[in-house]
């Protein structure tokens, strides 16, 4: 086991310990692909406590980790925060990385940000509440864009359309070929992501290049982003497969 992942477990193992014997609740920060991936491979080591993985909506990339002995928590440790420009008219074309740069600028850990969704130049940033005074108080500009920042619901957050409908043309619903046609890339670049374990199934991380995605996986590949698989649509005379798929933005 490399040093990392011996940290991450015995940080888990102190988290559920602690939910244990202290009968209380207790959470991790936010969790990448990856650390998910340890904690659902160190599960058995755990005390005799319940564990769930929120990250503020269902379709979240990055999650919090819950342990407690009784009640199912509410996840009321997090906040959601909306981000727009002051003036859309002259506003620059922000992308995630300005945001998160941005939120990086004021000395925040990324461990301590959840999914940063963008819709229309706005991001709505799941955050601890912790921050949450921190965010809304000093992050005025992203880019060279001033900004306006409020706290929202989780029932704001769930009204703004966060997927883009795309039909693709696949020759098979082998995962090298739903990727490569989600996303436009070649085989070989397809390959080389996978190879190199930043693929995810469902949160779980996939090394099999041919693995038969089924309707409703949620496909991660680290760099370019998320999309469901909703299913095959239709097959041209030749064979080739027509499917529906949710690219989350």
């Amino acid at each position: 086991m490399e040093k990392e992942e011996l940290i991450l477990r015995n940080k888990f193992l102190d988290l559920a310990r602690n939910a244990y014997f202290k009968n209380i609740m207790t959470h991790s920060t936010f969790l990448n692909l990856y650390e998910q991936t340890i904690f659902e491979m160190i599960q058995n080591e755990l005390p005799n406590v319940k564990s769930i993985m929120f990250g503020g909506y269902s379709e979240a990339e990055r999650k919090v980790v819950c342990f407690y002995c009784d009640e199912k928590p509410e996840f009321d440790m997090l906040e959601y925060i909306k981000v727009a420009p002051a003036n859309k008219k002259f506003a620059d074309e922000l992308t995630h990385r300005d945001f998160l740069g941005a939120l990086m600028n004021l000395g925040i850990e990324r461990h301590m940000i959840g999914d940063i969704c963008i819709v229309d130049n706005v991001a709505h940033i799941i955050t601890f509440k912790s921050m949450a005074d921190t965010i809304i108080n000093e992050l005025g500009t992203v880019k060279h864009t001033k900004v306006v920042l409020n706290k929202e619901s989780i029932d704001d957050l769930k009204t703004v359309n966060r997927v883009e409908y795309k039909k693709i043309n696949i020759p098979s619903e082998r995962l090298d070929s739903i990727i490569g046609s989600i996303y436009n890339i070649s085989r070989s670049k397809v390959n080389m992501y996978i190879d190199a374990g930043k693929v995810f199934i469902n949160s779980r991380q996939c090394l099999s290049h041919s693995m038969k995605v089924k309707d409703g996986d949620i496909i991660t590949v680290r760099g370019l982003g998320r999309a469901r698989f909703l299913g095959i649509s239709s097959t041209s005379r030749k064979g080739r497969l027509f499917a529906e798929t949710e690219v989350f933005r």
